[in-house]
């Protein structure tokens, strides 16, 4: 993740008067240190507003389906619904917060999303509850970066790089957090006790930016006509592939035409905006610098850390899932890392001026690569302590990814003259959810198949003539004697048992080779990414050794 052609990017990031022209120190303005824990509160409250209402309703998609009466696939909507609306609604938003200012965007921004979220109260089916969650999607997506800009506020300006960082840090703990209240929540008010929440953080967050006020900024014009073209074009493109994504695998790939649609339709939203954006001289994201050698390799290393980190929702929650394990089960698991991706953000602050942070991300690595490994031993009598220590690390792992990612990113954009912020901002905030939608998609895909391919592999090798099947058989028929008395009846449940276990088996053999998948993709991108910096090295001891 590092770039050995800007070497000033490291150094750049520690300017705080260019962190971010909507946040730069106010040098007249003396620093308050009651003024400072306000702003960090507030940064606090924006980021868990934000977390928990991406991931409130994705972790519950269970409980939120039966509260509507709808069917696994149409409550899938629900998620597609959200994405599609709240990638674009980064990048427009950002626009609208540079073009009228900062205080009126914040304040029209969480108005609307608490009209939004008193609405979703009032959704009684699932049109307007996916309606409302698209609406939800588009007026969340400027909370990121206001928990961001009142976290660097709270630091004093020549700490603007360690608010920053602990700003994204804030926003990476709704997703833990959301697996720990929601059964409560969902047990007091159904489906409607988690949009309860999201109103009343939405009502806090409200108040708190207008008691705690971030400093005045002197608007910018960033918006051109051009935009007309180009932005529709990206929104229709991502939220074309972000229904491809969530609904390929429910529908499957192969066997519903209109996904293929959709997919060619994004193809051609994205083509027709890259060549219109390619020759205006105002882009809405100047894409010749998002193909220049660092942000290729930067882009590539957040698509494969978030398809990697994908293991701990697909994975680890889909294992204890089909084990018969809730959210309610998994309270201290998640709690864990919850702490864990804190702690990860926290530890690296004193890293922040070093050279070794671009390094850093290969550890991040190294990290999934050994909770990946870990997990691919599972069984059907693994429980969720038994997955303390890779989640763990896990959690570590996505906070020494995003501190690399936020340290060395950002520093290449404010050495490059914060020229190109909003193409950041729309980069970083667009890749992610693309990348692990894109990476839920293919390793749910892989363990269906997976699946399907043990049970069968099992089925063929039960033979009732076997010895050790026929008493197997009989050891069930043997625990249903009690309840049952008729043979015939007691015959067939024994079997059926049987054939349950024999399902849960290959559903465990399946999930062990997710596990093995994403350490395998942990490892090639380890290789990958490690080698230019070591044969730069190889090379540099080379022409020691020949002089």
């Amino acid at each position: 993740m590092s770039n050995p052609h800007i070497p000033s990017s490291q150094d750049a990031v520690l300017t705080p008067p260019e962190v971010d022209p909507a946040v730069r120190a106010d040098t007249a303005t003396p620093y308050r240190l009651g003024h400072a824990l306000a702003c960090a509160a507030v940064a606090l409250l924006l980021g868990l507003t934000q977390g928990l209402g991406i991931n409130l309703v994705n972790s519950n998609l269970g409980g939120v389906q039966g509260a509507l009466g709808a069917t696994a696939s149409e409550a899938a909507w629900l998620t597609t619904a959200y994405y599609a609306t709240n990638i674009a609604g980064v990048l427009l938003l950002t626009k609208v917060r540079f073009q009228f200012g900062l205080e009126k965007f914040a304040g029209a921004a969480i108005g609307v999303f608490v009209l939004t979220a008193l609405a979703h109260l009032f959704a009684q089916d699932l049109s307007s509850a996916i309606l409302v969650r698209a609406t939800f999607g588009l007026v969340a997506a400027p909370l990121s970066s206001l928990a961001i800009f009142y976290m660097i506020q709270a630091m004093p300006a020549a700490k603007a790089p360690v608010g920053l960082l602990l700003g994204f840090g804030v926003l990476q703990l709704g997703q833990p957090l959301s697996r720990v209240i929601s059964e409560d929540l969902l047990m007091h008010g159904q489906w409607r006790g988690l949009n309860l929440l999201d109103l009343a953080l939405g009502v806090l967050s409200l108040t708190a930016i207008h008691t705690v006020r971030l400093r005045p900024v002197q608007p910018q014009r960033v918006f051109s006509r051009g935009d007309l073209v180009s932005f529709p074009l990206y929104a229709c493109g991502f939220a074309l592939l972000c229904v491809v994504f969530t609904q390929g695998r429910i529908h499957w790939w192969t066997d519903t035409p209109w996904l293929g649609w959709c997919l060619a339709g994004a193809v051609l939203c994205l083509g027709l905006y890259v060549l219109v954006e390619w020759h205006r001289t105002s882009p809405l994201v100047d894409l010749r610098w998002v193909v220049r050698p660092f942000m290729r390799r930067f882009i590539l290393a957040l698509v494969v850390f978030r398809v990697a980190l994908v293991e701990q929702s697909t994975g680890a929650v889909g294992l204890m899932t089909a084990l018969g394990f809730n959210n309610d089960q998994m309270h201290e698991l998640f709690l864990g890392v919850t702490f864990a991706t804190l702690a990860g953000f926290v530890l690296l602050v004193p890293l922040i001026a070093s050279k070794f942070v671009p390094r850093m991300g290969l550890g991040a690595l190294v990290l999934i690569l050994i909770a990946a490994s870990m997990d691919g031993d599972a069984t059907v009598l693994t429980r969720p302590h038994d997955l303390y220590v890779s989640q763990l690390l896990l959690g570590l792992a996505l906070a020494i990814f995003f501190s690399c990612a936020v340290i060395v990113g950002f520093g290449h954009v404010v050495a490059d003259g914060m020229r190109n912020i909003i193409g950041f901002i729309a980069v970083f905030s667009s890749i992610q959810p693309i990348a692990s939608l894109a990476g839920n998609a293919w390793l749910s895909s892989l363990v269906y198949q997976r699946q399907r391919r043990h049970y069968q592999d099992l089925s063929e090798s039960v033979v009732l003539s076997d010895p050790q099947v026929a008493d197997r058989i009989a050891h069930l028929g043997a625990a249903l004697a009690p309840s049952l008395g008729d043979r015939s009846t007691l015959g067939a449940n024994a079997a059926g048992l049987l054939a349950q276990q024999v399902r849960q088996q290959a559903t465990v053999m399946a999930y062990n080779d997710l596990f093995h998948a994403v350490a395998l993709l942990a490892l090639g991108a380890l290789l990958l990414f490690a080698s230019p910096p070591l044969f730069r090295h190889m090379r540099e001891c080379l022409r020691a050794l020949a002089k």
